[in-house]
């Protein structure tokens, strides 16, 4: 979603799509889904091997395709986009307190006529009074949640300049006032790496669905402590026949009866927990209750319930991937290193349990060499 900063006019390509409305004067935020975020879920710039391993979370089988939209796409053609296989949209509300989107009622009624489930999201702006955000969405909903709609959305990815436990107590004030007036629990939007450092990784929010922000060809890779994803943004660059230009699309994590029964207050069913973890080490997943000695950090983690937790030591580990020692760099390496020996001329591949051979053309026994040391 797009953070934006006003003037007089619209800086950038987006004043020009379809008929979106002049700007207001003065200087505002307006985000939208995702803008803040542009995680990828391909890659890290962590140097920890913890934020290097992988909690990737699949479908659980069918998906169902919808959209996200704000006053950026302009005129829509709701006919147009159900005839295209779209099945629900999420539509912005407003930026914090400070910008209420003006297309969202026209964009609700749109919906609503083209048989397209709906739900509402707002940007949340920490640093505003989260009481009169919270407000303002429910009174954009009429004071109360309509069953065949889908729960309302925090859209989490602005920190304010506030700190990660006040920002996450913030968005308990929104989630508890929201929940309290509509009787809905609301569906919180944000990406990994931003859940993580900017709020701080609360846990009391697993019971909200999550809506994952991640560009990525691979599945999203989620933050803690979801083990599952009810929504998914995996593109703003795609595009929907009734709609001008590039835009957000989305998945949702079952068929369409099952986001209709979402829709009317059912509980999406726990997924049973993922059995591997992805390991950017070892180059591959390994499964539950394997340990690897990290490259990044030379620390040790071990593949719980489909995430890597932090461990002292490789004891009670079903499995170990370590650092070899290296009499020719006398040195620990760490696996996949690949090193000519000073004894007898010949590759070895560290394959995280000891020095293998053969290699030849940059692999070995245990893939593709992560490094290579020749005499």
């Amino acid at each position: 979603m797009r953070s934006r900063l006003f003037a007089l006019a619209l800086v950038g390509s987006a004043a020009c799509v379809g008929d979106a409305p002049p700007e207001p004067t003065g200087t505002i935020d307006d985000g939208t889904a995702g803008a803040g975020l542009h995680e990828t879920g391909d890659t890290t710039s962590d140097t920890g091997e913890g934020a290097n391993m992988y909690a990737r979370v699949c479908a659980s089988g069918t998906v169902t395709k919808g959209i996200d939209v704000s006053y950026y796409q302009g005129s829509i053609n709701w006919t147009s986009v159900a005839n295209a296989g779209i099945k629900f949209a999420f539509i912005r509300v407003s930026d914090g307190t400070g910008f209420h989107d003006p297309k969202f009622t026209s964009y609700w009624a749109g919906a609503a006529n083209a048989g397209i489930i709906r739900g509402a999201y707002q940007f949340f702006r920490p640093a505003q009074s989260v009481s009169g955000q919270a407000n303002l969405l429910i009174s954009a909903l009429g004071g109360h949640y309509t069953p065949g709609d889908l729960p309302p959305v925090l859209d989490v990815e602005d920190a304010g300049g506030e700190s990660a436990a006040t920002v996450a107590s913030k968005i308990r004030q929104w989630v508890d006032q929201v929940k309290g007036t509509l009787g809905v629990d609301p569906i919180i939007y944000t990406g990994k790496y931003f859940w993580r450092d900017q709020v701080g990784g609360p846990t009391s929010f697993v019971t909200n669905a999550l809506w994952i922000a991640q560009y990525t060809s691979l599945c999203p890779d989620l933050p803690s402590p979801w083990s599952r994803w009810t929504f998914w943004q995996n593109t703003e660059t795609g595009s929907v026949a009734g709609i001008s230009g590039q835009m957000d699309l989305d998945q949702f994590n079952g068929t369409l009866a099952d986001l209709q029964a979402f829709a009317n207050g059912s509980a999406m069913p726990p997924p049973p927990p993922p059995t591997t973890c992805n390991s950017a080490t070892l180059d591959k997943d390994v499964d539950e209750g394997v340990c690897v000695q990290a490259a990044s950090d030379a620390k040790w983690y071990e593949c719980s319930a489909g995430m890597w937790v932090a461990k002292s030591s490789s004891a009670g580990c079903a499995q170990a991937y370590g650092w070899c020692q290296s009499a020719t760099l006398g040195a620990s390496e760490p696996p996949r290193t690949c090193v000519q020996a000073a004894s007898d001329h010949v590759w070895y591949q560290c394959d995280g349990t000891g020095w293998a051979s053969p290699v030849a053309n940059g692999a070995g026994p245990a893939g593709t060499c992560s490094s290579m040391h020749a005499l």
